[in-house]
């Protein structure tokens, strides 16, 4: 009786994990946000005049920044200089992408009286998704994510993730666009990038997938009962 109980149980489980994993694959962006933050992603609507005067301001934003570094590589020594700590063990795409994403509201600083429609632009210092946020004259929310990349082509399921746990929900408060901003780059000699071009992404709907994850803390890690043999030294 007891094995047949558990037979029904463990097949239950499967079910339903199957289940979650199968609801959970190639689905809409915008459908995880609003579903788990309980706010709208905005499509972005090329037809809409505030839009297009956003990626316009955005483009003088970033072009700005992105210029600088398309024939003086970034080094170690800049990232070091320009990034405050904690300093990286490694010096890799990432850290340009942290680079970037800390500079990039001082450059809406340097050009805000050449704008049309952004009125604010800021980092938000939380760990996890969004990376800045945006307000506009017209009263209107942007997200914006900034990523690097040295090849599009190529790539693993975390090069974007998002996360729907207390810094995500902190962070995201208002109905808004949430865009994507990728730096393309290359490592011309080690250690030296160059930016050798950029793209912004609408996220509302790009394809994503949840991966499963079990995870624990301490506290139930090392209770006694799970403790097979130990080993402690005075």
């Amino acid at each position: 009786m007891k094995k047949c109980v558990l037979e029904e149980k463990l097949n239950n489980y499967e079910n339903i994990v199957r289940a979650i994993i199968e609801t959970f694959n190639n689905i809409d962006f915008h459908i995880i946000v609003e579903t788990t933050i309980h706010k709208k992603i905005l499509k972005f609507d090329p037809k809409n005049k505030f839009d297009n005067d956003l990626i316009n301001d955005l483009k003088l934003i970033i072009n700005d920044f992105a210029k600088s570094y398309s024939t003086k590589p970034i080094t170690f020594d800049i990232y070091k200089e320009l990034v405050k700590p904690p300093k990286p063990k490694s010096f890799r795409n990432n850290e340009i992408g942290i680079l970037a994403d800390k500079l990039i509201s001082s450059k809406f600083e340097e050009l805000k009286h050449k704008l049309k429609i952004i009125e604010k632009f800021e980092r938000l210092n939380l760990n996890g998704y969004p990376d800045e946020v945006i307000f506009d004259k017209q009263g209107r929310t942007t997200y914006l994510e900034v990523k690097t990349t040295s090849r599009r082509e190529t790539g693993s399921p975390r090069d974007f993730f998002f996360s729907p746990l207390t810094n995500s929900k902190k962070k995201i408060t208002d109905d808004a666009r949430h865009l994507l901003l990728c730096f393309d780059i290359d490592e011309i000699e080690e250690k030296h990038f160059l930016i050798t071009g950029w793209c912004l992404i609408d996220l509302f709907d790009v394809k994503v997938t949840m991966k499963p994850e079990f995870n624990t803390n301490n506290l139930e890690l090392y209770k006694p009962e799970h403790i097979i043999y130990e080993q402690t030294f005075n």
